[in-house]
């Protein structure tokens, strides 16, 4: 058997661990990257690849988003290829006017990060967008927003990885950690042994697998979410358009068992863009079901039936298919980022829910700061995978 040999092991390929991997290289550490399939397998390959700083929590989530988008054009512009990098004004629908209120602090917050969130009337959004059906109070308009193909953006980071040096390794599961004394000594695998200095775990919603095999807590939860994809066509809209109503049962899921709409009930909401090839997104859905990534056909009809409420026009346009992703969800809300005080060889880059794509630049940058000794742009010592108890 082969032993595999590195400064910084990342376990993990999805969006995270690639930036993660790219971000070391290019600090001039020897990376070798591993995944259990394939970058692209799991989680970043079923998600829509929104960049935005005004869905975010004020506090550190948004701090970290107003950074990953400073630091996204330039991660881009560094790669070889077209990652379909665009800009993607958002329109977040308020469609009951008692909710605006809740909305205030994401626009004191995205304001206060030097961004722009500008609050319009039924009229001047019509005008943006009059495909929308008119049964809505206004909208928060963030015109700085930007999406990216989640597929591209991530092969793109492995790429630029391999460039800098870092050799990538698929098909490959760790099945036993080698612990001596506070550090992680060797990973061994069906394929052989990993030896390196410093090991990064960001496995996505496998993290707690990897956690309890060093006796850390990383308590990542599947979260699945269901997404239409129509056929291609006319454009419909031209701004990536979300229901406010979504992020506010995002933010307090009780609502979930009160409301009357099929969409919302099942922890979900109103979003919807139009792709590079002209497809529309639809989605989404939320809910826990461990690992299972079947369609769900009633969250399939409740997408379909929210997006034809919106925007009617649609139901001239054929479905294509519909795809399920496994987001990350940590149950405080925060995902973990940082280095471990219990196993001091070990960063951990996981738990990001449905912000991996969004946030992978900068959680990236931050863990390569910590792998080379230097202190990381934004102080994420609230992220520590430390945070959680110790298993037994």
């Amino acid at each position: 058997m082969p032993t595999f040999k590195a400064d910084l092991a990342v376990i993990g390929a999805g969006a995270v661990g690639a930036s993660c991997a790219y971000h070391a290289a290019k600090r001039g550490l020897k990376v070798a990257l591993f995944d259990a399939r394939m970058p692209t397998a799991g989680t970043s390959g079923a998600c829509s690849g929104l960049i935005a700083i005004s869905t975010k929590k004020p506090g550190l989530a948004a701090d970290l988003a107003a950074e990953t988008k400073r630091l996204y054009p330039k991660v881009v512009a560094e790669l070889d290829s077209d990652v379909e990098y665009r800009p993607a004004p958002l329109l977040m629908l308020i469609e009951d006017a008692d909710i605006l209120t809740e909305l205030e602090i994401y626009q004191d917050t995205v304001r206060d990060h030097g961004w722009r969130l500008d609050h319009l009337d039924r009229a001047a959004v019509l005008a943006l967008e009059p495909n929308l059906s008119p049964d809505f109070e206004g909208a928060l308009l963030c015109p700085d927003e930007a999406t990216v193909n989640p597929y591209r953006m991530t092969l793109g980071m492995v790429a630029g990885a391999v460039a800098r040096g870092a050799t990538t390794h698929w098909g490959i599961k760790p099945r036993a950690i080698d612990v001596v004394g506070d550090s992680i000594a060797a990973i061994d695998t069906p394929a052989g042994r990993i030896e390196a200095e410093q090991y990064v775990f960001a496995a996505g919603v496998w993290s707690p697998d990897l956690g309890a095999m060093v006796g850390l807590d990383l308590p990542v939860i599947p979260r699945r979410g269901d997404v239409v994809v129509t056929a291609r066509a006319a454009p419909i809209v031209s701004h990536y358009l979300m229901a406010a109503s979504s992020m506010v049962v995002k933010n307090r899921p009780e609502l979930a068992e009160t409301t009357d709409d099929p969409l919302m009930r099942r922890g979900g909401g109103f979003g919807t863009h139009v792709n590079a090839l002209g497809q529309c997104l639809l989605g989404t859905t939320r809910a826990f079901a461990g690992h299972d990534r079947t369609t769900d056909p009633d969250g399939v009809r409740a997408i379909v039936a929210s997006a034809l409420k919106r925007l009617p026009g649609l139901a001239r346009v054929p479905i294509l298919r519909t795809f399920v992703g496994l987001r990350p969800h940590v149950p405080d809300g925060k995902p973990i980022i940082g280095r471990s005080g219990r196993v001091s060889n070990l960063l951990v880059a996981t738990g990001h829910d449905g912000d991996g794509i969004s946030l992978s630049v900068v959680t990236g940058d931050v863990i390569a700061d910590m792998a080379t000794g230097r202190r990381p742009r934004i102080d994420v010592s609230a992220l520590s995978p430390d945070r959680f108890p110790a298993l037994g």
